[in-house]
């Protein structure tokens, strides 16, 4: 079977993924020695474990101060400008913690962080098989504040795997800030020119908190819940000078992200012939940086631009319009299964890469959530490193030093990332930001689809299944003389196999499938593309079925039955199901492409006379 260079290159993808999900959730023990064989919460075989002795519990607090309360050594600082912090008091204990299997969405654990210590030190917690979702907060919804002094709210969420029999420990939880907290700082000089009726009313959307001159000192912080991904933050101030006259303006602060702490400070720009003038200038900056508002309105001045020294940088698509959506189509990819579409975006920077900034959404959640466990949702390529640098390279990015500092650049993502996207349904965006080191940016879309139910000319190419093995007829029985492999061919050239579905049909098969643990292929049937463990490992060991990514998504794969369980059906010493005839198997096979049109035949072997 021919298995494609982008198929290769996604199952990496995946087993990245299955790694770093490994890496969050900690080890599995394969064989734990406490496991019972009867303990009356589930069905034999359908159960794993959660361990707790690897627990922590780690705050990185608002001051920046990273806090391990279960350590008994120092808290160490992030990042190095906070070493002068104190360890903050983080009291974790009552930290409201939930498990949630992630299928059904039942209640796995509900209660707080030294609740869960305790529960899992008496001994690992038996759960069903499947995906859960942990999520630990600082405080109950319904003690949460839409704005509140000196009440940040942390937490975390992720995911893990309880597999067959098996143990999943929990390992160091991580909390962040959750809302957005907000200081005010103005200077002395201007303080004493404001009236003590003056003050700031800071808010967001329908939530605000007055700032009066108590404070402005920059130490008292306000936090607001975020109501979005960005969200605006409305400054006004009103009041009075101390020698008359009205002081009032009104600023908003654009794209503030949960888990930021935006520092504002007010301050006189000059003064002129005695008179207090001011400037308004207002940037959005990232955790630990200020924003200066400068000005006051009454007595402010245009604030005069000088033109950049170098020219705004810029970004073409070649050949296209960002504008445009594009759709993918099966037609694109050639026979290695890359894409022959050019993707090219050119990004001219006179003024040299500081930022190459990429945010990427879609309409597919499982795509999305894929990105989100290997952290490239968003990302700098000047900044990105590691393992997520390096699956960036792969996909065609530069990253580092391959465009910092540069002042053109190629972004040649064509090939690998169409053919990894294909395999998503869906429409989805890569929002491009480009900033030159003057503070310039430059932004584009690039959009493409996937939709290969309406590809043009997709639905004249239904799946097929044809019997190679002696060019045999698959409408008639096919009986087992000669011990040989039987092999099949199914092409699914409209968008790869999205689904195979083998159901087998016997009396004395199902007896001998019951032996070696494969009973679900009589009913319901096995999926090839998403085999459980055990269908998995027996299918393609003994009985020589494709499996997994050998099928899903290819265009066309061999099946097999393997000359050994071909052996073992025509020696098979069961009662058939009609008394005095040899023994009859059925493999009736199903299978579906990505567009959605699907294919039947059955396989029927015989066993030879005796």
């Amino acid at each position: 079977m021919k298995t494609t260079r982008n198929m290769k290159f996604f199952t990496g993808l995946c087993s990245a993924l299955a790694l770093s999900a490994l890496l969050l959730t900690g080890c599995v023990n394969e064989e734990p020695p406490y496991k019972s064989t009867d303990n009356g919460s589930a069905e034999a075989g359908t159960t794993g474990y959660l361990s707790g002795e690897t627990l922590s519990l780690r705050v990185i607090a608002d001051s920046q101060t990273d806090v391990r309360p279960d350590d008994t050594e120092d808290a160490t600082q992030t990042p190095p400008q906070a070493n002068a912090a104190t360890r903050a008091d983080v009291a974790t204990d009552n930290y409201h913690v939930t498990i949630v299997n992630s299928g059904d969405q039942s209640p796995a654990f509900d209660g707080t962080y030294a609740e869960l210590k305790s529960r899992l030190a008496e001994g690992p917690m038996e759960l069903p098989i499947g995906s859960y979702d942990l999520t630990v907060r600082s405080h109950r919804d319904e003690e949460l504040q839409a704005a509140a002094w000196n009440m940040p709210v942390y937490g975390t969420s992720r995911s893990f795997t309880i597999t067959k029999d098996a143990t999943t420990s929990l390992e160091e939880i991580v909390c962040t800030l959750q809302n957005i907290k907000v200081t005010l700082l103005c200077s002395a000089d201007l303080a004493e020119q404001l009236a003590d009726d003056t003050k700031v009313v800071i808010s967001l959307g329908d939530a605000a908190l007055e700032f009066d001159k108590a404070h402005w000192d920059g130490s008292q912080a306000a936090f607001f819940l975020p109501s979005g991904e960005e969200n605006t933050l409305d400054f006004v101030l009103t009041g009075t000078f101390t020698d008359g006259g009205e002081a009032g303006f009104t600023r908003t602060i654009p794209g503030v992200k949960a888990g930021q702490w935006r520092k504002i400070e007010l301050v006189i720009a000059y003064a002129d012939q005695g008179n207090v003038k001011f400037d308004i200038q207002v940037d959005s900056f990232v955790l630990d940086q200020t924003i200066t508002i400068n000005g006051t309105e009454g007595l402010w001045e245009p604030l005069y631009v000088e033109k950049p020294l170098v020219e705004a940088p810029s970004m073409v698509w070649t050949g296209h319009d960002f504008g445009e959506t594009f759709q993918l189509k099966a037609s694109m990819f050639d026979e290695e299964g890359l894409c022959s579409e050019p993707f090219e975006i050119v990004a001219t920077v006179p003024g040299k890469v500081a930022r190459f900034d990429i945010a990427i959404s879609s309409t597919n959640e499982q795509f999305m959530a894929s990105l989100r466990e290997l952290k490239i949702e968003q990302f700098d390529l000047c900044s990105i490193s590691g393992m997520e640098a390096t699956m960036l390279q792969g996909f065609g990015f530069p990253v580092g030093d391959q465009i910092k500092g540069l002042t053109s650049k190629t972004l040649n993502i064509g090939g690998q990332l169409p053919s990894m996207l294909y395999a998503f349904e869906g429409t989805h965006t890569f929002a491009f930001t480009v900033t030159d080191e003057e503070g310039q940016k430059a932004s584009a879309t690039l959009t493409l689809l996937v939709d290969k139910a309406h590809e043009e000319g997709g639905a004249g190419n239904a799946p097929s299944i044809v019997m190679l093995t002696d060019s045999h007829n698959l409408a008639e029985p096919y009986v087992m003389n000669e011990i040989k492999d039987i092999e099949i061919t199914i092409a699914a050239p409209n968008g790869g196999i999205r689904e195979l579905l083998v159901t087998a049909e016997s009396q004395a098969l199902g007896t001998l499938l019951e032996q070696i643990g494969l009973s679900s292929l009589i009913s319901p049937g096995v999926d090839l593309c998403h085999p459980d463990k055990t269908a998995e490992e027996v299918l393609g060991s003994v009985v020589g079925f494709p499996v997994g990514d050998e099928v899903l998504n290819q265009n066309s794969i061999l099946f097999k039955v393997g000359a050994t369980f071909v052996g073992i059906l025509a020696g098979n010493e069961i009662p058939s199901d009609v008394e005095g005839e040899p023994n009859t198997y059925k493999f009736h096979l199903r299978v579906t492409d990505n567009a959605g049109a699907s294919t039947e035949a059955t396989l029927t072997l015989v066993q030879p006379a005796k």
